[in-house]
């Protein structure tokens, strides 16, 4: 059983959040907040909604043993 796609893009958000907001803490300019906070927050913020949404929008897993006495 593999990973679901969306569990999938949620992890590549996260990770492009991330690696945004690293590479805005090494940028001495204004507009490293505005990168910081605005994109790498965005991207943050979509890879955990999505994450979440899926995770209640999944089925249970159908169980193939019938636990009734038939």
């Amino acid at each position: 059983m593999g990973i679901p796609r969306a569990f999938r893009i949620s992890g590549v958000l996260l990770v492009l959040g991330l690696c945004t907001e690293a590479i805005s803490l090494r940028w001495v300019h204004p507009l490293a907040f505005i990168a910081f906070f605005v994109i790498g927050g965005a991207f943050l913020a979509a890879g955990v909604l999505l994450f979440l949404y899926s995770l209640v929008g999944m089925r249970p897993a159908r169980d193939t043993h019938d636990s009734g006495g038939n």
